[in-house]
């Protein structure tokens, strides 16, 4: 997991679902220790905050509320082994009423680094949870990326999954909410 986190490659699939439970990174050096939160760990493609000298250590998730629930969902041309072409992942937490008390969405593949998407999570919280509430947080959500064309996919093709693949993960982070 360090090792995928420290690369920083903007198609890597643990950052997004690290982003989505709001993880820290711990980075250890001989002039001691320091915490990141992941959000602010990545600089650019191939890029992070750790310095000369410092190895990532520990990633540090926050303890989950009763009502929350989260989704990975990976786009890729093959099952396993595969670059992704886009990747969301999706947490959800739930009040006593059954409305989103917290929202985070986290992408891959669309941007210079892995992303939240602040646009898509807004909409949500405060409303109970539907298929047209979770359509339209997608809608929003592509206004937090950049990606580009590249051989694997078109950049409006992106923008297109984006939207696809967020719905999705929402529904499915609201289902393992659900089942437990």
């Amino acid at each position: 997991i360090g090792g995928n986190l420290v690369s920083a490659r903007p198609a890597a699939d643990f950052p997004p679902s690290l982003l989505a439970y709001d993880a820290r990174v711990v980075l250890k050096s001989r002039k001691g220790e320091r915490q990141i939160p992941l959000d602010e760990f990545f600089k650019g493609p191939g890029e992070t905050m750790a310095e000369s000298g410092e190895i990532l250590t520990r990633v540090v998730l926050p303890k989950s509320p009763e009502g929350a629930g989260s989704a990975y969902i990976k786009l890729g041309l093959r099952k396993a082994l595969e670059i992704s072409l886009v990747n969301v992942a999706a947490y959800l937490a739930l009040d006593e009423g059954g409305a989103v008390r917290e929202a985070r969405i986290a992408l891959g593949s669309v941007a210079p680094t892995p992303v939240r998407a602040p646009s898509g999570e807004q909409v949500l919280v405060g409303e109970k949870p539907s298929d047209a509430l979770f359509a339209e947080a997608g809608k929003r959500a592509v206004a937090d990326t950049s990606p580009i064309d590249d051989f694997r996919a078109s950049a409006a093709y992106k923008r297109d999954m984006v939207k696809v693949l967020t719905r999705r993960a929402l529904s499915q982070a609201l289902e393992s909410i659900r089942a437990k």
